[in-house]
């Protein structure tokens, strides 16, 4: 018994140290049901970029292929153009189909993939994130047991401006 007021102060003394190393922690602790989604979006927020270029390749299986070309400055779309590239589907010629630039924006993308995780085609919905800003790099759809369907949305440039 005479060890035991020395087992209770150094019991007491790891457990000071542990609460103390990790009161000092800067991370922001996750909860389990953060999704990647939800943490590449706390990745790009975080970095508070206000003005981009970007684009934006739409694929629509053999069918449609565009290419979105936004500029972002202070949150808002300042310019956008879009192109198109003839697919299989459309026998060499093509025109540009009606577009709202917003949802080529990095919110945008972050709105449509969160879109097809809660659908109900979402097992066949493969999402990557850019490794530096955290956006989703290319959102993309394929069922196995339908032809011709897929599709993918692919960020192909992406710079940051002043």
């Amino acid at each position: 018994m005479k060890n035991q007021p020395l087992a209770i102060l150094l019991l007491a003394s790891l457990v000071w140290v542990a609460v103390a190393c990790n009161s000092g922690s800067a991370s922001t602790p996750m909860s389990p049901s953060t999704t990647p989604l939800d943490q590449a979006e706390q990745k790009w927020t975080g970095q508070n970029i206000t003005n981009y270029r970007m684009e934006v390749l739409v694929v629509n299986s053999i069918w449609h292929a565009q290419s979105h070309q936004i500029i972002v400055q202070s949150n808002a779309v300042a310019e956008s153009t879009a192109r198109c590239i003839p697919a299989p589907g459309e026998a060499g010629t093509c025109e540009v189909r009606a577009y709202s630039a917003e949802e080529y924006t990095i919110p945008g993308l972050f709105s449509q993939a969160r879109s097809q995780i809660q659908s109900q085609q979402a097992q066949w919905i493969k999402i990557t994130y850019d490794p530096t800003y955290g956006f989703p790099s290319q959102i993309s759809f394929d069922n196995p047991n339908i032809v011709d369907e897929d599709w993918t949305w692919r960020v192909t440039m992406f710079e940051a401006l002043k």
